[in-house]
């Protein structure tokens, strides 16, 4: 009976121990079944979060190769690229942002790049201004005059930033006024650089224009300072004759140092210790002079010497002298041009025979302003175009044929060098009635001339001119172009190597550069038809807007610029030293200018507002990017 116990109790405890492992087995089971799984998930998220990594910095190479190519080349085409096992992808937007909302200014440009590798992606965006930080102020004045700004007239609306110090009453009436340094406005920290344009695509247009059939590749004499000259013998077409009552003298000329004391730099005399003509540089300043000193002639004696100190080294100028001048003195017979514009007149009388060698480059042996008679006083630089008349020329027509070439039969003209030969030590004399051919002494070399033109100036009046029906949409003029009366219509380019002159209610559309070497003028006209259909105008010389609407980016190169009675919405670049507003002129937009501005009369007025967008376009000035616009999504 006992035993029966026993095998019973024996057993049930087996049973027990076999559930027990049973149960321990299954819980270990299910343990190790979430702990793979928690592996797994742990895996596939770490490497997602590599994925993810590495497609934001192909996202971020993205960003980075569409910033150089709109900075370098205006490029806003789609850009793409493969790297590490996956791809990026560039767009831009003129129009919108990321969300597909209007962007806030015309000239803001949404980059986007989406970086991707396997199934994850990464987006990032920028907005850039297509202008400089400069331009977002109403009026930025670098003030490289270091003037105080005083401008009670007229009005500046919008946040303005003058780099000196703004008396009362002078800045913003609406909004804040910044200084650069100085007192009366807010002082920056850090200041907004001038943006310098870089003007390579402009000049390549112009020397394009230089270029165009009927061209002219001029060429010019260099002379060493040292003994380099041209010697033309007596003749009676220059100096001997007894009769030079009407003389004129021209030369172009660029003198390597202006500011040379030690002697006078001859460009051209005739005559000697008795009456004769001279041109040169002395001190810093350019000189023409005349004299005839016998008692019982005019006894012009002295002398009359003119002189200006407008010139520069290194740099292209044109000189004239005229004569008209009787049997005795008489005032303003004598007179001197610089650029087509006199510089003084003065006493003069006509010459009588006065025989011994005619020089270019070199004084022989007349006279100066200081007395001397001094010889061998050499020129250190080049001269072109050199020309002789019997008739005393007019200052309009010394201004409109000084950048033409001559026929050589021109009336009055008597002798001409323009010094095309580019070889040999002759220089010819090109009238071609004369022959008074110089010889070229202690070898001047040849080298390039200025820039001028053979044809006549180009005029459009009453017309409808359409850029597409030039070779690449640009109407390239080597010589002035004169628009009257007509309509532009681009995308394009006007390009002239002179002056460019726009009036009596012209239309030039939008999206055309109209790019000069000379003078703008533009009166009585529109150019551009709206913010998306602006234009670009690039002025070497002097600009001048009167009584006209501009939509677009003025850059202003010369000596001045003024706007009298025009509405200008854009911006403005501006180089000029002399830069003002008159009477009812409004600027809608962003003024920078690396002087102050003349704000004439209270109805002159600059607003902060919209600039064009150029999108795409090569405007020669780098982007922006918006500070705080960086976005990942």
């Amino acid at each position: 009976m006992n035993l029966k116990r026993n095998s019973k109790l024996g057993s049930e405890s087996g049973m027990i121990l076999m559930a027990t492992t049973m149960g321990v087995f299954i819980l270990l089971s299910i343990f190790a079944f979430y702990l793979a799984r928690f592996s797994s998930i742990e895996n596939r998220t770490g490497a997602y979060h590599l994925l993810d990594i590495k497609a934001r910095n192909l996202a971020m190479t993205g960003i980075e190769r569409g910033l150089l190519a709109y900075k370098s080349s205006r490029n806003i085409s789609d850009i793409s690229g493969n790297f590490n096992n996956g791809t990026y992808s560039v767009s831009f937007d003129s129009q919108n942002d990321e969300t597909g909302s209007t962007l806030s200014n015309n000239h803001y440009l949404t980059i986007k790049s989406k970086g991707k590798i396997n199934d994850v992606e990464r987006n990032v965006r920028l907005t850039l201004s297509s202008f400089p930080e400069a331009f977002c102020f109403s009026f930025y004045g670098y003030n490289s005059s270091f003037q105080t700004f005083s401008e009670p007239n007229g009005n500046i609306s919008g946040d303005m930033f003058f780099n000196g110090s703004v008396g009362d009453n002078s800045g913003a009436i609406n909004g804040i006024t910044y200084v650069g340094t100085g007192s009366g406005g807010m002082l920056l920290n850090s200041s907004p650089s001038f943006p310098d344009i870089k003007n390579t695509f402009y000049e390549n247009l112009l020397s394009s224009a230089a270029l165009v059939e009927g061209a002219y590749v001029n060429t010019a004499l260099d002379f060493d300072g040292n003994n380099d000259y041209i010697r033309i013998n007596n003749s009676g077409d220059i100096n001997t004759g007894s009769n030079h009552t009407n003389k004129t003298i021209e030369a172009w000329f660029k003198v390597d140092n202006k500011n040379i004391t030690s002697r006078k730099q001859t460009i051209y005399e005739q005559g000697g210790t008795v009456r004769g003509l001279n041109i040169y540089v002395h001190g810093g300043s350019l000189y023409v002079g005349g004299w005839n000193e016998p008692s019982g002639e005019s006894n012009w004696n002295p002398g009359t010497w003119l002189s200006t100190n407008s010139i520069q080294s290194n740099t292209w100028h044109h000189v004239a002298l005229t004569l008209s001048g009787g049997n005795s003195l008489s005032n303003n017979a004598f007179k001197g041009y610089l650029d087509g514009t006199q510089f003084g007149s003065g006493q003069g009388s006509k010459l009588w025979h006065h025989p011994g060698d005619v020089s270019i480059g070199r004084n022989r042996d007349t006279k100066f302003h200081s007395g001397d008679y001094s010889s061998s006083r050499y020129f250190g630089g080049l001269i072109d175009e050199v020309r002789f008349w019997n008739s005393t020329r007019t200052q309009s027509q010394i201004s409109s044929y000084k950048d033409t070439v001559l026929a050589g039969n021109e009336s009055g003209l008597t002798a001409y060098y323009n010094f095309q030969e580019n070889s040999g030590n002759i220089a010819n004399d090109t009238q071609t009635q004369s022959n008074n051919d110089g010889s070229i002494i202690n070898g001047a070399s040849w080298t390039s001339g200025p820039l001028l033109s053979k044809m006549n100036s180009s005029s459009f009046t009453n017309r409808t001119i359409n850029l597409s029906s030039y070779s690449e949409s640009k109407l390239l003029v080597n010589s002035d172009l004169t628009i009257s009366n007509s309509t532009v219509n681009g995308p394009g380019c006007l390009v002239a190597t002179g002056n460019i002159t726009i009036s009596s209610n012209s239309v030039i559309n939008g999206n055309i550069y109209i790019i000069c070497n000379g003078d703008l003028n533009v009166s009585g006209s529109q150019l551009g038809t709206g913010m998306s259909a602006a234009v670009i105008t690039y002025s070497k010389g002097n600009a001048e807007y009167e009584n006209s609407t501009v939509y677009g980016l003025i850059v202003s190169k010369g000596n001045s610029l003024e706007l009298g009675g025009t509405a200008h919405y854009g911006a403005i670049l501006n180089y000029s030293s002399s830069f003002a507003l008159v009477g009812n002129s409004d600027i809608v937009g962003s003024v920078v200018s690396k002087y102050s501005v003349d704000l004439q009369g209270d109805n002159a007025s600059i607003t902060r507002g919209d600039i064009p967008e150029f999108t795409g376009q090569d405007i020669g000035l780098d982007p922006f990017v918006l500070p705080g616009s960086y976005l990942e999504f």
